[in-house]
């Protein structure tokens, strides 16, 4: 609520300030044109400005907007100089209509142009540069509002990123996977296996990615590729026999950048909601693909919505919308529209999909 405030506050503050220069400017044109008489004088200075303002408003909600913020340059220019020659015609030549139906109903002479000439060409060429001025101010503002905002915003997104990412990868390991971990490895090393070292080394080194390397903003793909490898292994740790578990990479370049551990709540749902302990018949298949400048990521896993869970065996209720959300946001906070997130479902499949790059 407080933000909200005060981005109304500071809107609010732009309004008074618009309003306050559109009256210095009836003032300077009411001053300008003292000697044609007060009454006059009030009216020629409400036309000039208010054609001023329509001018602006032209300029700030249809042409900056439409044609200078989608970077259609030319078609830009083009429109502000038809807009130019054609507001300053069409002000001069009811200026002076307005002139001639006036006198007959003020007390006084107005002053009348000793030739031609400077009866339309000269009040035209001034309403040339007037109105040149105008769209330039206008331009000018609007490009450093835009700015601004964007600044704001940048700065907003960048706070919430920060805050978002530390709450978000101290949560990545919790402590129901370091606890199952523990008692896998201490359960290799009881039954004297051989791999209880490599376990150690694995938990170690996942650890110390999520401590030390996910301080970062971006991580080489190979770091979360390793990351994904020794999770998955210690998933099939919990399995007894063999289990349908694929992970399909096919990676260009080894240093691509991306964000730590944005894959692994869809990783850790696809293992959760196949149940792969309780079902036989269960599988997870990732796929995990990098070309140039894009990364597309697959996961594809069993679901049974009838399965019926061995007696006496606890099932903790999935819900992996808050999981999904996050990815979801974080993707927005890194890559704007620069990526897609699908999500196909049945009785039988759950399939996740992202590609980042190429939009």
């Amino acid at each position: 609520m407080f933000k909200l405030k005060k981005i109304k506050i500071n809107v609010s503050n732009i309004k008074v300030n618009i309003i306050i220069a559109w009256c210095v400017v009836f003032l300077f044109f009411l001053l300008l044109l003292w000697g044609e008489g007060l009454l006059f004088s009030i009216i020629h200075a409400s036309f000039v400005t208010a054609t001023l303002i329509l001018m602006s408003f032209i300029e700030s909600k249809i042409l900056v907007r439409y044609f200078l913020e989608r970077k259609k340059v030319a078609m830009f220019y083009f429109l502000n100089f038809i807009l130019v020659l054609g507001t300053a015609w069409i002000s001069v030549f009811f200026e002076f209509n307005m002139v001639s139906i006036m006198k007959n109903f003020l007390p006084y002479e107005l002053p009348q142009p000793k030739n031609a000439p400077e009866r339309f060409v000269v009040p035209y060429l001034i309403r040339l540069i007037l109105f040149t001025a105008v769209v330039a101010v206008s331009v000018i503002t609007n490009l450093q509002i835009a700015d601004r905002e964007k600044s704001r915003i940048m700065n907003e997104l960048k706070s919430e990123k920060l805050d978002m990412e530390l709450r978000y990868l101290k949560s990545q390991i919790n402590p129901h996977f370091l606890f199952n971990a523990l008692n896998n490895i201490y359960s290799l090393a009881y039954t004297h296996d051989d791999s209880a070292p490599a376990s150690v080394l694995k938990l170690s080194e996942m650890l110390r990615y999520v401590m030390v390397d996910c301080q970062a903003d971006n991580i080489s793909i190979e770091k979360e590729v390793k990351y994904i490898e020794n999770y998955i292994d210690f998933q099939l740790l919990r399995i007894e026999g063999d289990a349908n578990v694929k992970f399909d990479k096919k990676i260009e370049n080894y240093g691509f950048k991306m964000p730590p551990m944005i894959l692994q709540p869809i990783i850790e749902n696809s293992f959760k909601h196949s149940r792969l302990e309780n079902d036989p018949d269960g599988y997870v298949c990732f796929s995990l693909e990098q070309t140039g400048c894009y990364l597309t990521f697959v996961a594809e896993n069993s679901v049974k919505s009838n399965f019926i869970v061995p007696s006496g065996v606890q099932v903790k209720k999935v819900d992996s919308n808050i999981g999904l959300q996050n990815v979801k946001r974080r993707l927005n906070l890194y890559y704007g529209n620069d990526y897609s997130f699908e999500i196909k479902t049945n009785d039988n499949k759950y399939k996740v999909t992202i590609v980042i790059g190429g939009k």
